[in-house]
């Protein structure tokens, strides 16, 4: 059976933070118990469109705030999953997470309806950098969210962690992942802010009451960050993700590796047949769509061989094992050395690339500037 991932986007915060673009509202009981309804027909609503050929293997409920709904809303909707879909037994079910919303009594909860591990947005463990970027925790709850997670038994823990702040620096960098690491946090997402159109703080950069870190600055936090990491054993196997063994994310292993998902709630979006396709961002809209069971979802694109054969290139080269050649002649049919030979050995004479007989890997160098080595494949 093929494997599936399923995406549920949970579309409530309690405040939005100051960077943030992902689509949210505010969070109140009626909003949130016809939003839970509108998911379950969603669910329900793709019975009749998969066949037996699938076996769900990743669940991951992003926000939004995820923990800022009741658990047994989240329990609702797993069981319906489990109705529609074969759930496999070894599933990850993995859940976004607010510090201050990790209380005990919800982590009790979390692990009976079999959430099993958890992305915790620390972001810095600088409070004036939390103030700055519009967060409502602060570096001492973040911390003890962790030590609550695991007092009640959830050892596959992420921890966000942003860099290239205003104000932050290489120090603020390396005492942030020292202590989380301290914790034993087996995963970290590090990521540079990317100031999107729209946000508070992007407005702010543009009147100039902020002023973004330069190039040499982000990309010095970004080395010294990775270091940390490195010492510590945590790996990268992609761009931005580090992982101890065995700790990589399997649900976002499944964008990196072309796999098939569904996205479930406002916004969400979904790759299945070769198709990318998008629940409007509206939370309104999607409530009354569940009401009549006419779900509208736009077709991003409709992906031809030679996309989709860009878009593993390129997705596969996020990762630090990089591409099989062997996989990827077996998917294509296509030989990736006879088609891509210029291509290599210019990127490879530039040391951005590195080939072996089966793996073709962006260098660390490579990384850093990877979208330049994409677009040399957009042939």
């Amino acid at each position: 059976m093929k494997k599936l991932g399923i995406y549920i986007h949970i579309p409530f915060c309690k405040r939005k933070c100051n960077y943030c673009d992902f689509y949210s509202v505010n969070w109140n009981y009626e909003s949130e118990n016809k939003y839970i309804d509108a998911v379950i027909n969603e669910i329900k609503n793709y019975k009749d469109t998969l066949d037996d050929k699938y076996i769900v293997d990743t669940i991951y409920f992003g926000g939004g705030t995820p923990t800022i709904i009741n658990p047994d809303n989240l329990r609702r909707i797993i069981e319906n999953l489990s109705c529609i879909f074969e759930i496999d037994k070894d599933s990850e079910i993995s859940m976004e997470a607010n510090p201050n919303t990790l209380t005990e009594e919800n982590l009790k909860e979390y692990k009976k309806i079999g959430i099993n591990r958890l992305s915790i947005g620390i972001q810095s463990l600088n409070d004036d950098i939390l103030h700055k970027i519009g967060r409502i925790h602060n570096s001492l709850e973040a911390l003890e969210a962790i030590d609550r997670a695991k007092q009640f038994g959830f050892e596959n823990i992420n921890a966000d962690v942003m860099f290239n702040i205003p104000g932050q620096t290489t120090m603020d960098i390396e005492d942030t992942l020292n202590k989380i690491i301290e914790k034993n946090v087996k995963h970290i997402s590090f990521y540079s802010l990317k100031l999107e159109k729209g946000t508070p703080m992007y407005v702010m950069e543009k009147d100039n009451k902020i002023i973004m870190p330069d190039e040499d600055e982000e990309r010095e936090m970004y080395y010294a960050g990775r270091l940390v990491m490195e010492k510590n054993n945590l790996f990268q196997y992609e761009i931005s993700n580090f992982a101890a063994k065995g700790y990589e994310c399997r649900h976002n292993l499944k964008y990196w590796n072309q796999e098939e998902y569904i996205g479930i709630g406002p916004s969400a979006h979904s790759f299945l047949n070769s198709i990318r396709y998008s629940n409007p961002s509206d939370l309104k809209l999607y409530i009354k769509n569940g009401e009549t069971n006419t779900f509208e979802r736009k077709i991003q694109e409709v992906l031809s061989e030679k996309d989709l054969i860009f878009e593993y290139i390129m997705l596969r080269l996020r990762l630090t094992e990089g591409l099989n050649t062997v996989d990827f002649k077996n998917k294509f049919s296509v030989d990736f050395y006879e088609a891509y030979q210029k291509q290599i050995d210019y990127l490879m004479k530039n040391k951005l690339l590195e080939c072996s007989k089966e793996f073709v890997k962006l260098t660390h160098f490579g990384m850093d500037i990877s979208n330049c080595v994409f677009q040399e494949f957009m042939v």
